[in-house]
């Protein structure tokens, strides 16, 4: 039976580290690739190939998603069309474009990345256009669980907060830093644990939620 993880964003970062810990299940698109997750025409060309080798993949995980810290009055027009491609309209073309085949499958797993606090109503003044992109990811995520859950397959969100890796900001993460009640920052590795858990078998009850990974930070 078909265990492959198909990862869309794993080039780097948070995905990368997803990627490598599911080690030889894992087949991870990125623009280097040759997958463009916000182009829906690349994303069917990629599948059909993946589909026709594979078959449905047991899980999909989406960790797609540039960050812009900038107030609202302070975002142009061209950073938001940018925000909603990365963090909006990959999730919503990669959903379209390949979770239809798990649900004809009768199994599966859909893990999406949104950020820590996203599900919270209050404002979010370090970046509230990237905040705005990924509440709808969590709302997109909970609309699909309902969906599919008599198909068997799962859906769930991950929320990071303030993680140390090659490729993030480390100047935003520093002036958070002192409100982590952890008093660290969070690793790839606190992550890769979350969604491990949300592909064992043991989560195979678990839809439509939302788990926060920040040391404490939206408590």
């Amino acid at each position: 039976m078909n265990d492959r993880v198909l990862i869309v964003g794993g080039g780097r970062g948070i995905g990368r580290a997803i990627a490598d810990d599911c080690g030889d299940r894992a087949v991870v698109w990125t623009r280097s690739t040759g997958v463009d997750a916000a182009d829906r025409s690349s994303l069917d060309a990629a599948f059909a190939t993946f589909r026709r080798q594979h078959g449905a993949p047991w899980a999909l995980v989406h960790t797609v998603g540039d960050f812009a810290e900038q107030p609202l009055l302070g975002t142009d027009a061209a950073t938001w069309s940018a925000q909603q491609r990365s963090n909006l309209d990959s999730v919503f073309h990669t959903i379209q474009a390949i979770v239809p085949a798990m649900v004809e499958a009768k199994r599966g797993r859909v893990i999406l990345f949104a950020a820590a606090g996203a599900d919270k109503q209050k404002a979010m003044l370090r970046a509230p256009v990237y905040f705005a992109m990924k509440a709808a990811v969590i709302q997109l995520a909970r609309s699909l669980a309902a969906e599919v859950a008599p198909a068997g397959v799962t859906v769930n969100v991950v929320a990071p907060g303030l993680i140390d890796h090659p490729h993030s900001h480390r100047d935003s993460q520093a002036r958070m830093l002192p409100r982590v009640p952890a008093g660290r920052l969070g690793s790839p590795a606190d992550v890769v644990a979350a969604v491990r858990y949300l592909l064992a078998e043991e989560a195979s009850y678990v839809t439509g939620q939302v788990l926060t990974v920040d040391g404490g930070l939206q408590v």
